[in-house]
């Protein structure tokens, strides 16, 4: 598959909160809504459907939220790992069947962001749940679900560069033969992610403003504690 045949899609979760309080989602939307339901109703989960361009995909995100913004003004809307007891996911969906070596490059990028930006108190307790495991995927129709990232709807940049990382490791396993493990090798994360794009052999034209944003991000102090609705530029209810 070329780079430009490959899709990406994603299905990440929020947790809802009522003038600073946890409020069940159910109340609000409806299970099978672009702004739907994840498994136990309790937790908001976005369907922004997919697309070959993280750009794309980024801002059909940003126009679900704004829906159920739109929808309920009055609810604040948390991403993360582990938020008010619930552990809270964003599963990427990318067109190609699952393999190892593909399974431990995205593993290696993605765990190697997170130890960058997330929460750490957070993405343990997530663990200790059950979810958010390394390797973490299943094999689907479309071809594989990474399960391991938490929830990464903080902010626009956020988005942005996670779906531009799950595209160019893809792209680079699978087409420029890229071994992320063995290039990653002593490094620490932070310094991983500084080289990352030296790495590459292959950058669509989609994918050079999540390189951009990356760089942006690697020094930044991310407070995860935060209504993400300001982040996206939406309204929050006074």
């Amino acid at each position: 598959m070329s780079s430009e045949q490959l899709t990406i899609g994603c299905d990440p979760e929020l947790v809802c909160r009522l003038n600073g309080k946890f409020t069940d989602v159910s109340k609000y939307f409806r299970p099978r809504s672009s702004m739907g339901l994840d498994g136990n109703e309790s937790i908001a989960e976005i369907r922004p459907g997919l697309s070959e361009s993280p750009i794309d995909l980024t801002a059909k995100i940003k126009s679900v939220l704004e829906y159920g913004n739109e929808k309920h003004p009055e609810l604040e809307f948390y991403s993360g790992h582990y938020v008010d007891g619930y552990p809270i996911g964003g599963h990427i969906h990318i067109s190609v069947a699952p393999t190892d070596e593909l399974i431990d490059s995205l593993d290696t990028v993605l765990y190697s962001f997170s130890e960058c930006i997330d929460d750490k108190e957070q993405r343990e307790k997530r663990k200790t749940s059950g979810y958010g495991s390394r390797k973490s995927h299943s094999k689907k129709y479309y071809g594989l679900e990474y399960r391991t990232p938490g929830s990464w709807l903080l902010s626009p940049s956020i988005a942005l560069v996670t779906l531009t990382l799950a595209k160019l490791t893809t792209i680079g396993v699978l087409e420029d033969r890229l071994d992320f493990v063995k290039l990653k090798g002593e490094q620490d994360a932070r310094t991983f992610m500084k080289n990352y794009e030296d790495y590459l052999s292959t950058v669509p034209q989609d994918c050079e403003e999540g390189l951009t944003e990356l760089k942006i991000l690697l020094n930044m102090n991310i407070d995860w504690n935060q209504n993400i609705l300001p982040n996206w530029g939406l309204e929050v209810a006074a």
